[in-house]
């Protein structure tokens, strides 16, 4: 499910179902060297994020990207979007980014990196192989957290 106002309301409908909402991190760099690596990076997270929501439909829901600036504080920015996201009862909350710097966070946050792979240039049998090949490497880490 994706956050918008038709899907909103099945998760309404269905909230004992629907347990786990998942926020991309992406970071905005308006820089001349971190500009292009930055959008890149966002590419990669939120094709991610669609592929996440596309396996575990009726499971979570996919929120927007949660978009921020290097100059911002992160935890504080991060502690209100949890904050905020608690109020809709999930019972799992995990976020993904390709930013590094969101690694310092830890598993216990349920903040999970993910090295950025560079898309732009695949074509989309390439594209859907590799965030295919990452979405294996998260089914466990999601699976564990489910099982707590």
């Amino acid at each position: 499910m994706h956050w918008n106002g038709k899907d909103s309301a099945v998760f309404q409908a269905q909230k004992e179902f629907i347990d786990t909402a998942v926020i991309p991190l992406t970071l905005i760099d308006g820089s001349e060297h971190g500009f292009q690596f930055a959008a890149s990076a966002a590419d990669f997270t939120l094709s991610l994020g669609n592929v996440i929501e596309n396996q575990f439909k009726g499971r979570i829901v996919l929120f927007p990207s949660f978009s921020y600036t290097s100059n911002q504080d992160k935890l504080t920015l991060f502690e209100n979007w949890k904050e905020e996201i608690n109020k809709a009862e999930f019972k799992h909350i995990f976020f993904i980014t390709s930013d590094r710097e969101w690694n310092t966070m830890g598993e216990e946050q349920n903040v999970i990196w993910i090295p950025s792979v560079p898309l732009e240039s695949m074509d989309q049998k390439m594209r859907n192989s590799i965030l295919e090949d990452q979405l294996r490497q998260l089914v466990p880490i999601f699976a564990k957290k489910w099982a707590n």
